[in-house]
């Protein structure tokens, strides 16, 4: 069976508890004024770390479906939103909390980093 999440385009396809791909006109609504920590992949379609970064945010996304929302923005289709948050290099993952930058990944990051980095900004918020 095919992995739906390999294929030409890198993009990830929305499913309950997955990374969902975003845009720049919806990026405020949808990461700044998130009720629940949010984890952005800055990302290319060429970039191959970025597909290899693919099954990590996934693993996260699951870890913490319902207290963590996981997006992914397309930086070549988005530039102005990879301007406006100074992303200068992919894959790059930030994680905001009540709208605020709290942490920044650049490259291929593993899931317990990210794992560990999401849990202690929900603890936090606890």
């Amino acid at each position: 069976m095919a992995n739906p999440f390999d294929n030409e385009n890198g993009f990830i396809p929305h499913l309950p508890g997955m990374p969902e791909a975003i845009n720049a006109d919806s990026f405020d609504e949808d990461v700044l004024l998130s009720d629940v920590p949010v984890l952005v992949e800055f990302w290319t379609a060429r970039c191959a770390p970025c597909r290899r970064l693919a099954p990590e945010l996934q693993a996260v996304a699951e870890t913490f479906r319902g207290r963590l929302r996981v997006f992914t923005i397309d930086v070549d289709q988005e530039l102005p939103a990879a301007t406006r948050f100074a992303v200068h290099s992919v894959p790059a993952i930030l994680l905001f909390v009540r709208g605020a930058e709290v942490n920044r990944f650049y490259g291929i990051t593993d899931r317990d980093t990210l794992t560990q980095a999401v849990a202690e900004c929900l603890n936090a918020k606890e």
